[in-house]
């Protein structure tokens, strides 16, 4: 019989609130007065607690739990919710010692389930697993919300496996002396001596617990604990994952959780490995990264980690990481020094530097550009792309006449005006070598025998005199009418204006990078029209705005940009993930659920029945074949180790952005639709 994938998130660091924020919370006891002022308050405190202003939330439930108790029908929740709030700002003695003293005076409150809950958390925080058990125990024993007791039992199957030997949880079963906790606990043990190998002893641990199953809440439990003991014991797999789950980043954090849940769902369907992730939240910070990562790698049963996001916590990763040996994925970062830090981190995202070399070879190989400008905001995103960008150019032969650099996108008069004065300096350049060349091919006509440039021209100079003859007409004229005379030149070539006019559309550039923010196009664009530019436009993902590039379409149709990233929303394979996605999850997926599903799906990839150590993950990783996902493919075997080098070259086209050119392991190639 399959066993399927245990889904389990041990969210370690973070006490999620199980009743729905408390928004409207009622207490224990009826309100007495119209004019519920120690409700307004406490609606007050749990705001402030929601916007994670846990010093002002503090002080709020500080005041209401020192209202005398006869007077203070929001005691409980209060009580409940300071707790909570001491948990959040990590001071975690004075949040166990509330939350002793709650059960033993208000045992009788609906809030008890929520509170040891919560309990169980600040023990396991500090590393004390017994007692982290105990609670985690008492919430399954107690509470009638199934979510909770499904996410204490998952947790607790957590901690016993990570943390806890068989040594350690017998003697916890030996101080144990209500029945329920015993029976769990010892069906617990009964796995654990199996998963060592002593199945034997596993069965002995069985039937000493036989005789208490009788009447208990656990009689499938027992049936499915004797099967596994007569099966071989499975591979277990700990994937740890390191995300910003509160603070300004949650929903970026949240959404990737979101997606590698769904990842982890679709595979237990189908593979025969038991897999639980463990997802930490870093509070989107450097030192609670570091924090958290420390812990995941002290645990030899953790095999690879997923996450942060940003660049810096990803840096502050890898460092450790990469001493500890252990694989590690982030899904988002893109600084391209990341890859250099050592062999055991991966970029699912393509970083700054293949973006901008990717996109160089295709506006030289397929757009055919020779001459290049940049303009790009003066931070390491520009840098690094506009580097790489320039550089891919300068490898063929292509030249780069002007990089601009820009801190404020509102007024680039400076800039674009610069980029103007360039393309107008090669115009007059370009001019004067033609003219030079068409001025040769007089003198060669003159110094020839028969002196005629065409059946019915005649070409004669005289000092700076150029005389043309013609079957009807002599023109005696300088050199630059002759040329047009002669039809070696034509007369529009000669309008140049002397100064810059915005009227004269700058033709002599055949580029122009722009690796702008989505922030900086509104403000942006109207003046690359304004300057009247003709180059072809290069740009980065963040030009990805079908709604504003219609507004735009001269523009538009100028602009190429490369992306990480595309979703074929209309793709039926696409509509059928949504549609599954938000059954299981509860909304549609967002971009970055999409990041977090194919981040996931690709680690998942090199995951089979075989040996899984950190360090077979991170050879199988390097090795990898392309993963074709739904928002994005991974390679980590193209021109740079452990970076990804796919990526979609996007163009708007009858009023849609969609690929027009595909990269795969750093090659171009046509895009195929899934």
């Amino acid at each position: 019989m399959k066993k399927f994938t245990c889904l389990c998130f041990l969210l370690l660091g973070l006490v999620s609130p199980i009743r729905s924020q408390f928004i409207d919370m009622t207490p224990d006891s009826v309100a007495q007065e119209p004019v519920d002022s120690l409700k307004i308050k406490f609606n007050l405190g749990v705001q402030y607690y929601n916007q994670e202003r846990y010093w002002d939330a503090l002080h709020v439930f500080e005041a209401i739990n020192g209202v005398q108790e006869s007077r203070n029908h929001m005691l409980t929740a209060s009580g409940l919710m300071l707790m909570k709030t001491y948990l959040r700002l990590g001071d975690l003695d004075p949040a166990i010692q509330l939350g002793r003293e709650f059960v033993l005076i208000h045992k009788d409150s609906k809030y008890v389930d929520d509170v040891e809950y919560a309990l169980g958390e600040a023990y396991l925080i500090k590393g004390l697993y017994s007692e982290s058990i105990y609670h985690y125990l008492n919430v399954m024993r107690l509470t009638n919300v199934e979510r909770l007791r499904k996410l204490s039992k998952q947790t607790l199957e957590t901690i016993i496996d990570l943390f806890v030997d068989t040594e350690k949880l017998t003697e916890i079963i030996e101080n144990t002396h209500e029945d329920y906790q015993k029976i769990f606990l010892t069906l617990k043990l009964a796995e654990k001596y199996h998963i060592d190998g002593n199945t034997r002893q596993a069965e002995k641990v069985l039937r000493g617990v036989r005789g208490m199953i009788k009447g208990s809440n656990f009689s499938s439990e027992y049936v499915q604990t004797s099967e596994r003991l007569k099966n071989r014991v499975q591979e277990k797999i700990y994937i740890g994952v390191i995300l910003p789950l509160t603070g300004q980043m949650a929903p970026l954090g949240n959404g990737i959780l979101n997606g590698i849940r769904y990842a982890l769902n679709q595979y237990r369907a189908y593979h025969d490995i038991d897999i639980t992730a463990i997802a930490m939240d870093n509070h989107g910070d450097v030192v609670e990264s570091i924090k958290k990562v420390e812990y995941l790698c002290n645990n030899p049963k953790i095999m690879a980690i997923v996450g942060p996001v940003s660049s810096e916590n990803t840096i502050a990763v890898a460092a450790v990481t990469n001493q500890r040996k252990i694989p590690q994925i982030t899904p988002t970062a893109t600084s391209s020094e990341i890859s250099t830090l050592g062999p055991y981190i991966f970029q699912a995202n393509v970083d700054f530097e293949n973006l901008g070399r990717f996109l160089g070879k295709y506006s030289t190989e397929v757009a055919k550009v020779r001459s290049v400008a940049s303009l790009s905001p003066a931070d390491e995103f520009g840098k690094e792309m506009t580097d790489a960008y320039c550089r891919s150019i300068d490898e063929v032969g292509g030249r780069i006449v002007s990089q601009q650099w820009y801190h404020d996108p509102e007024n680039l008069k400076i800039q674009l005006t610069g980029i103007r004065e360039v393309g107008l300096d090669i115009i007059q350049k370009n001019l004067e070598e033609k003219i030079e060349a068409g001025k040769q091919k007089l003198v060669e006509y003159t110094m020839s025998d028969s002196l005629w440039l065409t059946d019915s021209i005649y070409v004669d100079i005289y000092g700076d005199q150029y005389r043309i003859f013609t079957t009807d007409s002599v023109y005696i004229t300088d050199l630059n009418h002759a040329l047009i005379l002669t039809g070696i030149m034509d007369s529009a070539e000669f309008k140049i204006p002397k100064q810059d006019s915005l009227e004269y559309r700058i033709h002599s550039i055949d580029g122009l990078l722009v690796p702008a923010y989505a922030s900086d196009l509104k403000m942006l664009i109207p003046q690359l029209e304004y300057y009247n530019l003709s180059a072809k436009i290069f740009g980065s993902a963040n030009w990805n705005d079908a709604k504003l590039l219609k507004k735009h379409p001269v523009i538009a149709r100028q602009l190429t940009f490369i992306s990480d990233y595309y979703i074929d929303e209309e793709s039926r394979f696409y509509k059928t993930f949504k549609r599954d996605y938000t059954r299981l999850i509860g909304s549609p997926p967002g971009r970055f659920d999409l990041y977090g599903y194919d981040t996931m799906r690709a680690l998942l990839s090199v995951l089979d029945e075989g040996e899984s150590s950190r360090e077979t993950i991170r050879k199988k990783l390097t090795q990898m074949p392309t993963y074709r996902g739904i928002c994005k493919n991974i390679s980590f075997r193209g021109n740079r180790p452990r970076v990804n080098s796919c990526a979609f070259i996007m163009k708007m086209e009858n009023n849609i952005v969609k690929p027009v050119a595909a990269i795969e392991n750093g090659d171009l190639t046509t895009y195929t639709p899934r």
